[in-house]
C-alpha cells in the first residue's frame, strides 16, 4: 500500500514539475499581452484626451480576439472625461488569469486575475 501511495505522489509531483514551466511561460505572455494592449490604448487616448468607448471596446476586442481572453471577464476602468494637455489619464485592465499548476496540491493563494494599470499625460489641445 505504501509503495502505491508513494508512486502516486511521485506521479503527481512529476506532472506538476513537467507542466509548470510551460504554464508559467503562457502566464507571462498573457500578462505581457495585457500590458501591451493597455499601453497602446493609452497612447490613443492621450491623443484624443480621454478613453472613449471605442478605445475601450478596441482594447477588449484585442484581448479577446488576438489573445483569447474571455471578453465577459475583462474589466477596464479608465478616465472617460475629456482631459486637456498636461493632465493625466489613468486606466487599468483586469483580465482572468490561467492556472500555473495542473494539480493544485500546494494550495497557493495566487491572484485569479491580471491587473495592470497605467498613467499617461494627455496631449489633447482644445
Amino acid at each position: 500500500m505504501s509503495k502505491a501511495l508513494a508512486e502516486w505522489m511521485t506521479l503527481i509531483i512529476v506532472i506538476n514539475i513537467m507542466f509548470a514551466p510551460i504554464l508559467t511561460y503562457i502566464d507571462s505572455l498573457q500578462r505581457e499581452a495585457v500590458e501591451v494592449v493597455l499601453t497602446e490604448g493609452a497612447k490613443e487616448a492621450s491623443i484624443q484626451g480621454q478613453f472613449t468607448p471605442q478605445i475601450i471596446q478596441g482594447m477588449k476586442d484585442a484581448l479577446s480576439n488576438q489573445y483569447h481572453f474571455d471578453a465577459s471577464k475583462i474589466n477596464i476602468q479608465a478616465t472617460t472625461t475629456l482631459t486637456l494637455r498636461n493632465q493625466y489619464l489613468q486606466a487599468s485592465i483586469e483580465a482572468p488569469r490561467g492556472f500555473i499548476f495542473i494539480l493544485d496540491i500546494f494550495h497557493l493563494n495566487q491572484p485569479l486575475t491580471f491587473k495592470e494599470s497605467t498613467k499617461i499625460m494627455s496631449e489633447y489641445i482644445n
